[in-house]
């Protein structure tokens, strides 16, 4: 059974059928939502999960084949870094269905000087990973 990833930054399509290295080999879903505020820590974003959080966070969806999924999954936590951690959220489809996915959330709460992003949707920006 595929492993479900939500992504909200720099992991994201770059354009139709460009997707990161780290992804290559995952099929591209739909895009989806997650509750929690999105920061922009400078070269990429970070989410802090509320639970009462009203906020949306606005990514994609992937399905990592299971084959691969442990290699990739530990990729990608090497490439995340330990800023970050790998937590199971509920995700929101386009079309209104929920699922389970893993996601990359902030471990602490964003410093000072991370903006805010109201929009919940983070554009990519040159140069970054």
């Amino acid at each position: 059974m595929p492993v479900p990833l939500f992504v909200y930054g720099t992991l994201k399509r770059n354009g139709p059928g460009k997707r990161h290295r780290l992804l290559r080999n995952a099929r591209f879903v739909r895009g989806a939502s997650i509750s929690g505020s999105l920061y922009d820590l400078g070269r990429y974003p970070g989410v802090v999960r509320d639970s009462r959080a009203r906020r949306r966070v606005f990514g994609e969806l992937y399905e990592i084949p299971d084959d691969i999924a442990h290699r990739a999954l530990r990729a990608l936590d090497r490439y995340e870094g330990s800023e970050f951690s790998r937590r199971r959220v509920w995700v929101t489809l386009r079309d209104g269905k929920r699922r389970i996915a893993w996601a990359y959330v902030l471990r602490r709460r964003p410093p000072k000087a991370a903006r805010p992003v109201d929009s919940g949707r983070y554009a990519r920006k040159r140069g970054a990973a």
